[in-house]
């Protein structure tokens, strides 16, 4: 046929060329091929291959020449295996391997969330998407709050028929910003349906049009307040594109959405009428103020979504529920007196009376007491003989390095960050104290949120607080649990001048339940 066709010979290597064209790897799959090859072989070979015998001047007998013609083929015969050995053939020529599918197959996501974390989402998703306009996502520090939200904003965004509009996620701190940057992205490249815009804005990042555009905007609380008070016409232009595109607001750390200045951004970027708002935060109450944490409720119309059971029933202690399931590690709590004596002012008295919360000038003054420092030291000394890693929250920036210096004078490795801290610094000492080459990490003001560590198993709280959202946060540090990839237990040695009032990490998470109807 080719031969009619081209009107020339066809040479042995141009036919070898045409056989594997065609056949491919299973050219000697063919009876007429394989025969071919066997009349073309010494007798010898043609021996080795009918039986595995390679004897010089052996003739195969005329039956024994006819089984060998008739072999058939197959990855378990001998003779298969023998021809292709002679060839120097590799296993790609045998011939395939017959796959069945199972019957049945458990296909696993790339990202999973947790029973707990699912029944959040779904509950939550249900809520905006069946007409609410503003929502309180309430879950525990190391619960898992920022990817189970951002689960859920993915679903809704799936959700949307117009999606011509703009979620803008509002954080206080450049490390939750870039938190649920990095969260959003990783989720959204898994379940998203269509490419979408991440704007970063905060810090040196410029402001975008956003007047055609629609996307995921992170924006930090300080650049969004900057906006609002700034008197460039290209920045109000800016900012009137994004509210008039916003269709919902997530505000990180929620407890605080009430005061003035996040209220007022709040309101800055959003339609009260049509922008949605979803509050996320570990403790939905701004302190001890009844009135203040009733103003939140109001804020949030009543709505709050927490942690169910397995039968779909909030969970009257979600801590205690978290750490029996042992997705949060149980807290070993120590109290430790200091026997510090600090004689307030009657400034500093009024100061308390109204903030329920210590002046800076008593934090200073307890900074400089040597023996409450000694002690501090002590207390690390003895956890890092436990063999903990240790994240210790100070009185002030001085005091967190000098804690740090007496640490590596007593030859404990200790490393130091605050919010002077340089970006790389920073993430040099939280990866060394991540990855065990430093056992301690000191810190003051930027180790409260956005900061993942699981293998904390202690915290050192030197710094008294009368706020219990600060409380709740430094204790949260160390509460992740073993199946969350952290530890069964976290020892919490607390200096007895805490003036917190609040025994345990239970009630700082329900003490405000009661006004949301709990």
């Amino acid at each position: 046929m080719i031969y009619d066709v081209l009107n020339a010979s066809v040479t042995e290597s141009k036919l070898v060329d045409l056989l594997v064209l065609r056949y491919g790897s299973q050219v000697l799959a063919q009876k007429e091929i394989r025969n071919a090859i066997f009349l073309a072989l010494e007798p010898e070979y043609q021996g080795y291959i009918y039986d595995g015998n390679f004897l010089d001047g052996r003739v195969l007998s005329q039956n024994e020449r006819k089984n060998l013609d008739s072999q058939s083929w197959g990855r378990s015969r001998s003779s298969t295996k023998r021809l292709l050995n002679l060839f120097d053939l590799g296993d790609e020529c045998f011939p395939p391997k017959e796959e069945i599918p199972p019957s049945v197959e458990n296909i696993q996501p790339d990202t999973i969330l947790f029973p707990y974390q699912r029944r959040v989402k779904d509950r939550y998703v249900r809520t905006l998407l069946g007409g609410a306009d503003r929502l309180m996502l309430h879950m525990p520090t190391g619960a898992g709050k920022t990817r189970t939200c951002i689960e859920g904003l993915v679903d809704c965004l799936r959700a949307f028929s117009d999606r011509s509009g703009y979620v803008v996620w509002l954080a206080h701190s450049e490390e939750l910003c870039e938190q649920a940057v990095e969260t959003f992205k990783k989720i959204w490249s898994v379940r998203g349906d269509e490419s979408i815009d991440v704007i970063r804005l905060w810090g040196k990042h410029p402001s975008p049009d956003f007047s055609n555009g629609s996307g995921f905007v992170v924006a930090s609380l300080q650049r969004i307040h900057a906006m609002r008070l700034s008197r460039k016409d290209q920045t109000f232009i800016q900012a009137g594109q994004l509210k008039s595109k916003c269709r919902m607001v997530v505000i990180d750390e929620a407890h605080k959405a009430i005061a003035p200045t996040y209220l007022a951004s709040i309101e800055f970027i959003s339609n009260l009428d049509s922008t949605k708002i979803l509050g996320l935060t570990a403790t939905p109450g701004r302190g001890f103020e009844e009135d203040e944490t009733k103003e939140l409720v109001e804020f949030f119309h009543g709505n709050k979504i927490t942690i169910t059971d397995q039968n779909g029933c909030d969970v009257e202690d979600p801590i205690g529920y978290l750490q029996e399931e042992q997705y949060l590690a149980k807290i070993i709590r120590r109290a430790v007196a200091t026997q510090v004596t600090v004689d307030l002012t009657e400034q500093e008295k009024n100061y308390v009376a109204n903030l329920l919360d210590l002046p800076q000038s008593v934090l200073n003054r307890l900074a400089d007491d040597a023996e409450r420092n000694a002690l501090i030291v002590a207390e690390i000394a003895a956890l890092v003989m436990e063999g903990r890693d240790s994240i210790v929250f100070a009185l002030s920036v001085e005091h967190a390095h000098l804690v740090a210096e007496l640490l590596m004078l007593r030859g404990i490795e200790a490393r130091c960050v605050d919010g002077s801290t340089s970006s790389y610094d920073r993430n040099k000492h939280i990866n060394d104290y991540k990855h065990g080459a430093v056992r301690v990490l000191v810190n003051y003001g930027v180790l409260t949120t956005g900061f993942d560590a699981p293998n904390t198993n202690a915290v050192l709280i030197a710094r008294p607080t009368g706020s219990l959202v600060l409380y709740s946060q430094m204790i949260g540090r160390g509460i992740r649990g073993k199946r969350m990839g952290g530890n069964l237990d976290c020892k919490l040695v607390d200096l007895k001048d805490n003036l917190i009032g609040f025994p345990n990490e239970s009630m700082a998470f329900s003490y405000f339940d009661e006004a949301w109807g709990e």
